[in-house]
């Protein structure tokens, strides 16, 4: 068995460098060179990397990670980051003896995961507690999802089939100012919403939704091959969020990830109903921005998932049930050029 493997870090979202210090901290340290890569200049991650590169823009990478993981012989390639453009070329990586993590296993796992709508009706099938949705691809289809949506529920949402939650969401309202769309970003007057929507050329496959009005959480998983490792919900408020190792949610991840085959550190997103009863949001197929306020548990999911991958002995402290957590912003000096 080895003892130190040479591991790449590609482009992830804010996260990226709470991925590589996490690593740092924990014993998995001496056993590890990291690499980091990202299609940005970021200083943060030249300082805590033990090597940095600028890559290409995720969708055009996987050729150039290929080749880099071959030229450093890296063992461990960690996508963070629309990793269903490396996925399919998982076979390539593989040849080359490169364990490759992009959050689930197969190509077909990711579209059921990146398509909610898909994604819906799979949970629906399974018999777990989805949210209905209407897709729509034209104004007129909007239109009519609207009306009957309106007609079923107190509060209406939409969102994209497709992206990031948060990207494009926006919870509808026959009642407020069309101004009320420069004031917050995720309450928007319903028909200004239609009209902005018909102006789309090509449109963009949408889906209409009832909006749930109770708490949120986020729920942060390590898992390899459809088995969980190790998770931590998170509940966000104002100013803090609360960190949780133990949670309702728990039991419909282990059916969610075995399902979906998901595979790395990956996050998915519940909401409650005005019952109090958890519906399941998405699953990200990649790191949360926020995971990294997890480790204040003790339980450090990357870590967890890489000494999984490779066959190393993590030290683990002794869990805390539940934390509060304050997130703080750190500044990071720039090289200036002149």
């Amino acid at each position: 068995m080895k003892s130190h493997y040479n591991i790449w870090i590609a482009e992830s979202y804010s996260c990226q460098n709470d991925i590589i210090q996490l690593l740092k901290n924990s014993n998995l340290s001496s056993h590890l060179t990291i690499f980091c890569s990202h299609s940005k200049q970021r200083p943060e991650l030249k300082l805590h990397a033990d090597y940095f590169f600028q890559q290409p823009v995720v969708k055009d990478s996987s050729d150039w990670l290929l080749e880099q993981c071959k030229e450093h012989s890296i063992h461990l390639l960690f996508c963070g980051k629309h990793s269903q453009f490396i996925e399919q070329f998982r076979e390539e990586f593989s040849r080359h003896d490169i364990q490759l993590v992009t959050g689930a296993r197969d190509i077909s796992q990711h579209e059921n995961i990146n398509n909610k709508f898909l994604f819906g009706q799979i949970c629906e099938g399974l018999n777990l507690p989805s949210i209905s949705a209407a897709k729509v691809a034209h104004v007129n289809e909007l239109k009519h999802a609207i009306d009957e949506y309106q007609k079923r529920y107190s509060v209406i949402c939409a969102k994209p089939v497709y992206g990031v939650y948060g990207a494009g969401f926006v919870q509808l309202s026959d009642d407020v100012s069309y101004f009320m769309k420069f004031q917050s970003n995720t309450l928007c007057n319903t028909q200004q919403f239609i009209e902005a929507y018909a102006q789309l050329d090509p449109p963009i496959e949408y889906l209409i939704m009832p909006f749930l009005q109770g708490q949120e959480c986020s729920v942060d998983i390590a898992c390899s091959n459809g088995k969980i490792l190790a998770l931590v919900t998170r509940i966000k408020f104002k100013f803090y969020q609360e960190c949780y190792i133990e949670h309702p949610c728990h039991e419909i991840c282990e059916i969610l990830v075995e399902y979906f085959q998901c595979d790395g550190l990956i996050n998915i997103q519940f909401k409650q109903d005005n019952q109090g009863a958890w519906h399941i949001l998405e699953i990200n197929p990649r790191p949360a921005g926020g995971f990294a306020y997890t480790q204040h548990t003790g339980i450090n999911l990357i870590a967890e998932l890489i000494a999984e991958k490779l066959h190393l002995v993590l030290k683990r402290p002794v869990p805390t049930a539940v934390v509060q957590v304050l997130p703080l912003i750190q500044s990071i000096k720039m090289d200036c050029k002149h």
